[in-house]
């Protein structure tokens, strides 16, 4: 069952999405409608994506840190042999 805390979260992200949607994305499907200015949907964007992101815990320590401690090897996780312990 989830907690107050993450339902006030999803409820604040739905209503940030659904206002950045209106003002950024909604001009695409409606022909009559102008769209708002660069400096609004930049703004609105940034602004939406970093609520969301401090919501969530989506910093970009946390990201850059995921993506440099991925190790690809082809050695299928065997030690090679200087790893070895004998």
């Amino acid at each position: 069952m989830p907690d107050k805390e993450s339902f006030d979260r999803t409820v604040a992200t739905l209503i940030l999405f659904a206002v950045w949607s209106v003002i950024v994305i909604a001009p695409m499907f409606f022909p009559r409608a102008e769209p708002a200015p660069d400096w609004l949907m930049l703004g609105t964007t940034a602004i939406v994506w970093l609520v969301i992101g401090r919501q969530w815990g989506l910093e970009v320590e946390r990201v850059l840190n995921a993506v440099t401690n991925i190790r690809v090897t082809t050695d299928g996780g065997q030690p090679r042999d200087d790893d070895r312990e004998d």
